[in-house]
């Protein structure tokens, strides 16, 4: 089995299951990044593994050290199971330098990632936080994520790949609007 199916075997038990979410992250990171590599696709197809491993962090979603320690934390989760599977270390380094900055962005590659990882949340995980998130947590919480999600894509031509589900998104999220 090649290193990538193994990622994705580890990435899916970790969340109990697939998640949709992560395969277009993978789409979007080729489409965006034009030097594409297994590295890039492992990083995009993984960056959240923190979560499955660690669990979510209910309601706090913008909080900079919890931010901070998830994506840290991912690269490192990542890291040490690439090397366990007989990954080089160029691979190794590369996929934890993408992750560890996944949420924040920083040079153009790992800004890909973080682009990658927003429209396809608009596309696969926004209808959950309107649907389950926001009648427990409320709308300004939400809201201040999608809002958060959108202006935090680096390129104009990437927000074009997200606006419409952001737009129809935060449109449905009205309903818990107080």
């Amino acid at each position: 089995m090649d290193l990538f199916n193994k990622v994705v075997e580890y990435v899916d038990a970790s969340f109990k299951g697939k998640k949709p979410h992560f395969e277009r992250a993978v789409f979007w990171m080729e489409k965006f990044y034009p030097n594409f590599t297994e590295a890039d696709k492992i990083a995009a197809y993984a960056h959240d593994i923190e979560r499955g491993i660690r669990g979510e962090n209910e309601g706090d979603y913008l909080n900079p050290d919890i931010l901070k320690r998830h994506s840290e934390g991912g690269a490192k989760i990542i890291g040490e199971f690439l090397e366990k599977n007989g990954a080089d270390t160029e691979t190794i380094n590369k996929v934890k330098h993408l992750i560890n900055k996944h949420e924040i962005g920083g040079d153009t590659e790992q800004n890909a990632l973080m682009d990658a990882d927003s429209v396809s949340y608009f596309e696969t995980n926004a209808e959950m936080f309107v649907n389950e998130k926001a009648p427990k947590e409320g709308y300004e919480k939400i809201k201040e994520k999608f809002d958060w999600m959108f202006n935090r894509i680096s390129s104009e031509e990437h927000k074009v790949f997200a606006r419409e589900n952001y737009e129809k998104w935060s449109k449905a999220l009205e309903a818990y609007k107080k």
